[in-house]
């Protein structure tokens, strides 16, 4: 049972071979690894995309709402519980200090200020859309009421009456997909385009230019 042999040592062949394959096992399973689930991007096609654009108010309405709702979610915790709870504390001062001043013009300019506070919460959003986005709409269609693309791997081309302008892929700061439409967000401005503007497969090319760039 206690036998005086001890285990010989390995030879030098053998250890090389047990490392040589422990190398070929580790890059055998970096060669597996598999791609995540999800459509891949396909690469940017050669051809442009040429795209004609006329957005009517309720698109228009529908996008900007959709944009400015997701502006005020990507806000931090805290700049929107500020923009919570600032509105609404003013808003119960103002309305206790119109209460105690009694009948009289500061009671009714303390409660008009109660109610800008008010119409300044998050949930106001679609009524301000609403005030602002319709005579924007209307001055924007009014000089520019359709316009052209024509995006390609390099950029976006926009022609209309008032004239040509390009903007780089570089230029771009975010796409958005939303209810009515897509909208490309640059550092100053936003072009937005209809879904009713596009067939199944342009939105597969533009899609495509976009995940390319």
């Amino acid at each position: 049972m206690f036998g005086t042999g001890h285990p010989q040592p390995p030879h030098r062949k053998e250890v090389a071979m047990q490392i040589v394959q422990h190398q070929q096992r580790v890059l055998d399973k970096t060669l597996m690894v598999v791609p995540p689930d999800g459509p891949v991007a396909l690469p940017p096609p050669t051809d442009a995309l040429r795209v004609d654009v006329a957005c009517t108010l309720a698109e228009y309405l529908a996008m900007l709402r959709d944009h400015v709702s997701f502006l005020l979610r990507k806000a931090p915790p805290a700049a929107r519980l500020r923009n919570t709870l600032g509105p609404l504390a003013v808003a119960i001062v103002a309305s206790a200090a119109a209460w105690l001043a009694g009948p009289g013009t500061l009671a009714t300019a303390l409660a008009c200020a109660a109610i800008a506070a008010l119409c300044c919460l998050p949930f106001t959003t679609p009524a301000w859309v609403l005030l602002f986005g319709t005579p924007i709409f209307l001055l924007k269609r009014r000089r520019t009421p359709s316009y052209s693309l024509r995006i390609d791997a390099h950029g976006i081309e926009r022609s209309s009456r008032a004239g040509t302008s390009t903007r780089s892929w570089d230029e771009v700061r975010m796409i958005r997909r939303y209810s009515q439409g897509y909208m490309l967000v640059f550092g100053r401005g936003a072009l937005p385009i209809p879904f009713r503007c596009m067939d199944g497969g342009q939105q597969q090319v533009f899609r495509a230019l976009a995940l390319g760039r």
